[in-house]
């Protein structure tokens, strides 16, 4: 094989391999959008990630990811329903206090701004996270990379016992995971869609509608754990 067929050979495969890996996004997508239950962790699950995480510190001459930042990222992400990339942008001068309660601005797809209600416990281990790292208001609380954020979320989850999420299994990864359980748990408290939806910054109301049948599939799961068929 001379080198232009070599070369053409590795295109095609390439290719190939594109059009496996678009074909398989499809498939998630599809699967997200007809499924009635969205993969998701407790608020316990994730307080025990929390803890492990902030029990990793820095230590001198070793890059060991700061437990404490990606204890308080965790918390973020799921309280707030925050995508990733819009958590690591938060800065505290965008977290105010209104007569109601905390919110904090935030930047969505497309740059679009926004404000998503946060608990006034996550409000304060951001505060004392700013205050002992010496974190500016106006500077980003969570200078890092995604990929650096996904890396420490993930030895999260592995300190804590967890079974790591995966997109081809959970059809959601490890860090989006939160979100969906941070949605389904204000879902579960509040018990209006509608307000959850506004929380997510939904455009549709299918989208969020798809947290509430995970709801009714769970508590008909625990109605029919107290079931007993053989009484009949």
């Amino acid at each position: 094989m001379n080198e232009n067929q070599q070369s053409t050979s590795v295109a095609v495969r390439s290719t190939d391999i594109c059009n496996q890996n678009v074909k398989t996004l499809k498939t998630i997508k599809n699967q997200q959008d007809s499924g009635d239950v969205v993969a998701h962790l407790s608020a316990s699950d994730v307080r025990l990630m929390c803890i492990c995480a902030s029990q990793t510190k820095k230590t001198a001459g070793k890059a060991k990811q700061d437990g404490e930042r990606t204890a308080a990222l965790i918390r973020l992400v799921f309280d707030g329903c925050l995508r990733i990339s819009e958590a690591l942008q938060v800065r505290m001068c965008d977290i105010s206090e209104t007569s109601y309660g905390w919110t904090v601005a935030i930047l969505g797809k497309g740059s679009k701004p926004g404000l998503v209600a946060v608990n006034i416990e996550t409000v304060n281990i951001l505060s004392r996270y700013a205050y002992d790292y010496s974190i500016g208001k106006a500077d980003l609380l969570f200078p890092i990379s995604r990929s650096t954020a996904f890396r420490n979320i993930q030895a999260a989850y592995l300190k804590a016992g967890l079974r790591t999420p995966s997109v081809l299994r959970d059809r959601t990864g490890a860090c989006h995971i939160l979100r969906h359980s941070g949605c389904l748990a204000r879902l579960a408290l509040s018990g209006s869609p509608r307000e959850v939806q506004i929380q997510l910054r939904h455009k549709s109301a299918s989208m969020t509608l798809r947290y509430q049948k995970t709801l009714t599939a769970i508590e008909g799961l625990k109605n029919q754990q107290a079931v007993n068929v053989w009484e009949g």
